[in-house]
């Protein structure tokens, strides 16, 4: 192998690794950390890895990339809807929630134990009970009516036809260009199109939620709505 060569494949292996880095560094100091050293008061009192409550370099779910835990069995959330959604046409219309936010609901639906990872012949115990306490900040229960729509389809004639019946008009997906505020592979509005589970540096208390993608309110909705 040429030096040449073999310089570019360290150099991108630095790179992964660096943004592999950075990624175990951001959460470690996050309420995402639920291993001993958590800043939070749900955490395990004796697991001291990271990682493994949502991710596994082997074995992983092969619904998403080394994910490691357990999915939950709700397949009747009650979705958001209002007079003015035109994603879909009825609250009972509403698609389930799919990809990242099915992920991100195997915790925050409180019905699966926050421990129950895979490798694991029992779920890690965490303090303040199995599953996610009701009384935490980020509990949100199989009722998600009252958060954001999530898991549609956000493209160029879902705004047009929202533009067309008036009110606050949402912006082209074709022309936005927020790097922050994404949709997933599919075009879909997820949980992690406004929230990073690995980054909660603009979090502020009563001013912006925790692991949100941008510093305030109005610059990530003003991200798609105009």
């Amino acid at each position: 192998m040429c030096a040449s060569r073999s310089r570019k494949i360290a150099s991108g292996a630095l790179i992964v690794m660096a943004a592999a880095a950075a990624a175990f560094g951001g959460v470690a100091d996050t309420l995402h950390n639920l291993s001993v050293t958590g800043p939070g008061a749900v955490k395990s009192p004796t697991e001291t890895q990271i990682c493994v409550f949502c991710h596994s370099p082997h074995n992983a779910n092969p619904n998403a990339p080394l994910w490691n835990h357990s999915l939950s069995a709700v397949s009747n959330y009650k979705m958001y809807w209002s007079s003015t959604m035109k994603a879909y046409p009825s609250a009972g219309a509403a698609p389930q929630p799919d990809g990242a936010s099915k992920l991100c609901l195997s915790c925050h639906d409180g019905t699966i134990a926050l421990g129950a990872v895979g490798g694991r012949k029992t779920p890690i115990v965490v303090s303040g009970g199995p599953t996610m306490p009701a009384s935490a900040p980020g509990y949100l229960g199989t009722d998600l009516s009252g958060s954001h729509p999530i898991s549609f389809v956000y493209d160029n004639a879902l705004a047009v036809t929202r533009n067309a019946a008036g009110g606050m008009p949402l912006l082209l997906p074709s022309t936005r260009v927020d790097p922050d505020v994404k949709l997933d592979a599919q075009k879909k509005m997820q949980c992690t199109s406004c929230h990073d589970p690995h980054d909660d540096s603009n979090y502020r208390a009563g001013m912006v939620p925790h692991f949100y993608v941008k510093p305030t309110w109005s610059e990530t909705c003003l991200s798609c709505h105009d």
